[in-house]
């Protein structure tokens, strides 16, 4: 699901990354570079709509992302502040993570449009969690666009606001259509009821990919997820899910946790409003 926004962000940062007087020449680039500009207008719209503009505002100017030319800078580096806005990020989150030689913007725009660290993965994350899967659930109206979802119940909180015993929901693009007939999305995760996951979620970009779709968020805690990884034997974990271009797989829960800690800046909740 996540590959649908980010196919419209790495379309602008190809734009960007175009000399100017190849724009002039080829006008199949400034086709893309205006697809691009809307892209990045139509999630404007949707931060705005979630109360975060003031967050992008305060954003700009803050960081700036390592980039090639100066015009590829500024237009990625805008683009960045608009991700990092809608994943719950502040200026001052960009300042504190900045003092400990973390580059938020160089994150935000490697993890939107090349390839991250499953470590900066977390980072972008606002709710880390071990949890276990319950089943599939479908056929009710929903309000957010999706057509079912999978509850699973926490064990463990490693990152966020939720606790042992919470229920987060997790939605899938696949479930009956209301004419009768069923839509099967490849891209959804496969969870097995009853096994424990570690889910690496994040509930902003639920609510940001909800209002680009123009739809509302369900008022159950319903979160996307970034990565999942089945959890095995001494918390081994096998990766099931492939929503980010990782080039690496988290090992064990140990490793996990020993990243969080050297990622945690002024408590758990580090790396995005809840």
């Amino acid at each position: 699901m996540l590959r649908t926004l980010l196919l419209a962000t790495s379309l602008g940062g190809l734009i960007a990354s175009a000399p100017l007087h190849a724009e002039r020449k080829d006008p199949t680039l400034e086709t893309r570079r205006q697809e691009a500009q809307k892209s990045q207008n139509e999630r404007l719209v949707a931060i705005s709509k979630r109360g975060r503009l003031s967050n992008y505002q305060q954003l700009l100017g803050t960081g700036k992302v390592a980039v090639a030319s100066s015009a590829a800078a500024e237009a990625s580096s805008r683009d960045a502040a608009i991700d990092l806005a809608a994943l719950g990020f502040t200026a001052a989150d960009v300042k504190a993570y900045k003092a400990r030689n973390i580059d938020l913007f160089d994150v935000a725009h490697r993890f939107f449009t090349g390839v991250t660290t499953s470590t900066e993965v977390m980072l972008m994350a606002d709710t880390i969690v071990v949890a276990t899967a319950g089943d599939v659930q479908e056929g009710r109206n929903r309000i957010d666009g999706f057509l079912s979802e999978i509850p699973f119940t926490v064990e463990k909180s490693l990152k966020g606001s939720r606790v042992s015993g919470d229920v987060i929901r997790v939605p899938r693009s696949s479930g009956p259509l209301p004419n009768g007939t069923y839509r099967q999305d490849f891209s959804d995760a496969s969870f097995t009821p009853g096994q424990k996951y570690l889910l690496i979620l994040s509930k902003n970009w639920y609510e940001q990919f909800v209002a680009l779709g123009k739809k509302q968020a369900e008022s159950a805690f319903t979160a996307l997820p970034y990565e999942a990884y089945q959890v095995g034997n001494n918390g081994a974990l096998v990766r099931r899910s492939h929503t980010t271009q990782v080039r690496d797989s988290l090992k064990d829960l140990r490793t996990v946790e020993t990243s969080l800690k050297a990622l945690s800046e002024r408590n758990n909740n580090a790396g995005g409003l809840q």
